[in-house]
């Protein structure tokens, strides 16, 4: 399965890609990066720094800096001013790419066969719209789109139903819902039935490879502001997880649209697979796994 991921590095994102780049049914063709948590400069070193700890050459791709028609909005409280939650990350070992993720993810769309390329969007959606505003048709050669993000019955996170990643370019999300792809959708709904104690973040430490160390040490800065039972919600991590095992999740059809002015998911007439719920238990354990290598 060839993957390109969309990723705003980010400490949950960190371990989504670690995991993905460790597995080898997965077969990461390029990282994409789009300003979300934190800006634009940092997500791409970011990128370049986790393929560096998970010693792999993946091409690395700066995308939008900004969302379409807004302030770009970071989340620097969560992930620190560098993004990884002042985890300590090797130096990138390749130049960045290119500064056209579009670009890229055309040209890649277009190598390969139509419909052989998953896109996992783990951040903003603005580099997918930005996709489908320029080369509609190479867009829908994507086989399909796993992306994080939105509140359906859960409250939100950034305000009463809005989900940090479609708040911070509800127009790139609408614009993607709208668009008829192939899009399964995993909310606040299902990604904050999954998270780790310490006893997980001992395994991962147990592991003793790179990657569950960092991914032990991310996790680890993720109980900020906690009541230290459990870290917050394991959000990315859910969308390779998805691809891998689509069975420990419950997926529900919903007919769903953005609210552009609040960013929330309300009822609209895009039919979307939406995952509402997960075998926490199970994807732990497969993400432990996946992550020690």
């Amino acid at each position: 399965m060839s993957v390109i991921i969309d990723t705003d590095p980010g400490i949950d994102d960190a371990i989504a890609i670690l995991y993905a780049l460790g597995n080898p049914d997965l077969n990461v063709v390029a990282l994409t990066t789009v300003a979300g948590n934190i800006g634009l400069s940092v997500t791409t070193q970011n990128a370049g720094r986790i393929c560096a700890l998970a010693q792999v050459d993946v091409p690395v791709h700066a995308g939008a800096a900004a969302p379409l028609g807004k302030e770009a909005r970071p989340e620097t409280g969560i992930h620190g001013k560098e993004g990884l939650g002042g985890v300590a990350f090797p130096d990138p070992i390749y130049p960045v790419a290119s500064d056209d993720a579009v670009a890229a993810m055309i040209q890649i769309l277009t190598e390969h066969p139509p419909h052989s390329v998953d896109l996992f969007c783990l951040g903003p959606l603005t580099n997918l719209a930005m996709l489908l505003e320029q080369a509609p048709d190479t867009a829908h050669r994507i086989r399909r789109v796993i992306a994080m993000g939105g509140a359906v019955d859960e409250p939100g996170n950034v305000g009463p139903k809005s989900e940090f990643n479609i708040v911070h370019d509800p127009h790139a999300a609408a614009a993607v819902f709208a668009a008829g792809l192939s899009l399964t959708l995993i909310p606040l709904d299902a990604t904050r039935q999954l998270r780790a104690n310490m006893d997980y973040i001992d395994a991962l430490r147990d592991a003793d490879c790179a990657a569950s160390i960092a991914s032990a040490d991310l996790i680890a800065a993720y109980f900020a502001a906690t009541n230290g039972a459990e870290s917050r919600p394991l959000h990315d991590p859910c969308v390779p997880l998805f691809a891998k095992h689509s069975n420990m999740f419950r997926i529900e059809p919903r007919d769903l649209d953005v609210d552009i002015a609040t960013g929330a998911l309300v009822a609209g007439p895009h039919r979307i697979d939406v995952a509402m719920g997960l075998d926490a238990d199970r994807l732990r354990a497969a993400l432990l796994s996946g992550l020690s290598y």
